[in-house]
């Protein structure tokens, strides 16, 4: 998911600062960026999931998280996921080195954002809200990273992928939030303070419906910036927002463990359309 808002964000720029070219041109001459450049979300949100897995394989065992593959089976040793995240995460860093030797804003970025993601294990999962805006902040790299690399200039593409930014923040909050409802059995047995656990399940549920209801107000806003009458783009989002809405209806109907277990799948699902709902607003920008 990180690497496709890194190339839809990067569709987007391309599109604007090279006026008559198609896609598949654009594809030919900055394949570079395609190949290289988008293997670096994937080598760092991938150790920093990793990470988490490593981190949480006592709470994850206790909630009996059959999803995570240290849970499931018990022949992968914790130290190879954390030797592996690690690689991941050097791998990612060189690439961004290599890759803009000139333009040092974007590796420096790339070594901040990765710190930030591995912070939420460290230190600030168990400072309750912070810790989930840790993970949506993290979640943000690819759109503002991706700016500084193609070096955006025009003021309405700089601004329309800014808004994705945000709506993506506000999606990954909300989504943060819920699952902390699923696991907080867990993560009060291993003194993990979690905001579900120190403000409990309904708490959580009404700060990710405020969330959900921002990204009503926000939607709309690609439309009037760059993505003019693209009602496939909007047609999407609306049923991301009904994929949210209806999660949390049903977490203030129960906001039990089972219910947590739903609401994180419904939320992935959403933010994966939310995702492609991007991908069509710059495909549209090429005729497409």
């Amino acid at each position: 998911m990180g690497s496709l808002a890194g190339f839809t964000a990067g569709l987007i720029v391309l599109l604007v600062q090279n006026p008559g070219y198609d896609i598949g041109t654009l594809l030919a001459e900055y394949w570079q960026f395609g190949v290289l450049g988008l293997s670096i979300p994937f080598f760092i949100v991938g150790a920093s999931m990793a990470i988490n897995d490593y981190h949480d394989f006592e709470s994850d065992r206790i909630n009996g998280r059959m999803d995570r593959p240290l849970v499931r089976n018990p022949n992968i040793k914790p130290s190879y996921v954390l030797y592996g995240s690690i690689l991941m995460i050097g791998l990612g860093v060189l690439i961004a080195f290599l890759l803009f030797s000139d333009n040092l804003l974007v590796p420096l970025g790339v070594v901040l954002f990765s710190f930030l993601s591995i912070s939420y294990n460290l230190w600030t999962k168990d400072k309750g809200i912070l810790g989930n805006i840790t993970v949506a902040t993290s979640n943000t790299a690819p759109y503002l990273l991706t700016l500084v690399a193609l070096e955006a200039r025009d003021t309405s593409t700089v601004l329309v992928v800014f808004v994705m930014a945000i709506i993506t923040f506000c999606g990954v909050l909300g989504r943060e939030l819920v699952k902390g409802i699923m696991d907080i059995e867990g993560d009060r047995i291993t003194e993990s303070r979690t905001f579900a656990v120190q403000y409990g399940p309904k708490k959580a549920v009404q700060l990710a419906s405020f969330l959900f209801l921002i990204l009503i107000v926000l939607i709309p806003l690609p439309m009037f910036i760059k993505f003019q009458n693209n009602y496939f783009y909007l047609i999407l989002m609306v049923v991301t927002v009904s994929m949210f809405l209806y999660t949390v209806m049903i977490l203030y109907n129960d906001p039990s463990v089972n219910s947590g277990i739903k609401a994180r799948s419904y939320t992935r699902t959403a933010l994966w359309i939310g995702s492609a709902a991007f991908l069509v607003g710059a495909l549209a920008l090429s005729g497409v």
